[in-house]
């Protein structure tokens, strides 16, 4: 039998200070475990090469278990090409969160109606750095939940963010209109050490939706408060025609944003409150994903802790499908995306107010970084009709923040009434992530300030 020799290294602190230690430890290895090792090694290798360089009609019934649903119907019938690849980073959430994560284990719970709380105190945390389930036991029956939960908190630590953003409609033929305007964003919980703010309202996050073009729709805003608390939430939009802010219920955040196929809630494919859903986990699968590029885009970290939003695409949005006249595919079709195996959880939601616009929708969320990549939404009668993927890249700084969790744009299809919305983001002087109190904090969205930048 050959001898392999291992060295395995360790850390050993004494009185303040890290001493290296290097242990060499003889092992045998029967020649058996080490031809299973090749063999699993070749296999894996293999199965990465079996990927052909485009997956399209022609050829998508032999890869049909690597693609959602909807997005295989869409390949079948031509709408779509999907060009496999691999990216060269790890797509990852930082050491620092994940460190922080693990300190969470076994510190909180969920109550039956879904509301998250300490067990020290019953009561909803007021702040919480890192995901608040670090290891979820996916036979536990409240396993759906524990995810979106970290699905939320992955997202909350870039406590506040600005996003410039260009909705457009697109019908067979192209874009038919559009708006483009500011999205603020900021989080009162989930924010990482030292960066907590006063939350005597209970409030999760803020949002709001400012519209800048083009002028017939300037001044259509939105703005939301959605309460930590047991409480419903508040919702506010701007009307220019008669000059007057109108509170609306919270299920309007169901209805179609300005008669888009997206709604307020599929930002980031869920912005709601996570408590008015019921969740379920169904499973797991290897699906692949999109990336809007293959490399590492480095951001720039300011002093005051924002970092700045590179965008791998020029312009206002990646190019699409109308924007190509030889391709033959859908108008909506994003183009030069690459999509990388993933390992996702797939969920299920369902809405508990009957009143909401729609019923089933089903997640799949990244294992590693519970980010989701994809949704399906059903009608309330049980009807498939909208599918929504969320594209992203991979930068970060110099000292380790990252962007992993946010997204460069949605592509939200209507498949009943073939049409689709491109909500995409791109550079701006005034777009960050992880932007502190000291530039957005809660007196940005009062009802005050919410009239005087919707005149």
């Amino acid at each position: 039998m050959p001898e392999r020799k291992i060295i395995i290294t360790t850390i050993k602190v004494e009185g303040g200070k890290e001493e290296m230690k290097r242990i060499r430890i003889l092992k045998y290895f029967g020649s058996l475990l080490c031809s299973l090792f090749i063999l699993l090694l070749c296999s894996s290798i293999m199965q990465a090469a079996d990927l052909p360089k485009v997956i399209d009609k022609t050829n998508c019934a032999q890869h049909k278990d690597l693609l959602i649903p909807a997005l295989y119907r869409a390949v079948e019938r031509g709408d779509y090409v999907v060009a496999p690849g691999k990216i060269n980073f790890k797509y990852k959430h930082s050491d620092n969160f994940l460190a922080a994560s693990a300190k969470n284990e076994g510190k909180f719970d969920l109550t039956p109606e879904g509301d998250l709380v300490d067990k020290r105190t019953g009561k909803y945390p007021e702040n919480i750095y890192g995901f608040p389930f670090p290891n979820i036991d996916l036979k536990d029956p409240k396993a759906g939940e524990k995810i979106i939960y970290n699905f939320d908190f992955q997202r909350f630590r870039f406590m506040g963010t600005r996003d410039y953003v260009r909705i457009m409609w697109i019908n067979q033929k192209g874009e038919e209109r559009y708006a483009l305007g500011f999205d603020q964003r900021l989080y009162l919980n989930g924010r990482p050490p030292g960066q907590d703010i006063k939350n005597p309202d209970k409030v999760l996050a803020y949002e709001f939706q400012r519209v800048l073009e083009p002028m017939s729709l300037r001044g259509t805003n939105s703005m939301s408060y959605i309460y930590m608390v047991v409480k419903d939430d508040s919702n506010y939009a701007y009307i220019p025609a008669i000059r007057r802010i109108r509170q609306t219920g919270s299920t309007t955040r169901s209805d179609p944003y300005m008669g888009s196929d997206g709604w307020l809630d599929m930002n980031f494919l869920w912005s709601g409150k996570t408590r008015t859903m019921k969740w379920k986990y169904v499973g797991e699968k290897t699906i692949l994903v999109p990336f809007t590029s293959p490399n590492i885009l480095p951001a720039q970290e300011l002093p005051d802790g924002r970092i700045t939003r590179p965008y791998p695409y020029a312009g206002t949005h990646p190019k699409l499908g109308y924007e190509d006249p030889n391709l033959k595919g859908a108008s909506w079709a994003p183009q030069n995306i690459t999509y990388v195996p993933r390992k996702v959880w797939i969920v299920e939601q369902m809405p508990k107010d009957p009143y909401y616009n729609w019923g089933l929708h089903i997640n799949y969320m990244d294992q590693e970084t519970y980010t989701i990549w994809y949704k399906e939404v059903f009608d309330r009668a049980g009807e498939f009709r909208i599918w929504s993927s969320s594209f992203a890249h991979y930068s970060e700084t110099p000292n380790g923040k990252n962007n992993t969790g946010d997204f460069d744009f949605l592509d939200t299809v209507d498949e009943k009434v073939n049409h689709a919305t491109i909500s995409a983001r791109s550079a701006a002087p005034e777009a960050f992530l992880y932007m502190p109190a000291s530039r957005l904090d809660p007196s940005f969205f009062t009802v005050n300030n919410f009239l005087l930048l919707s005149k």
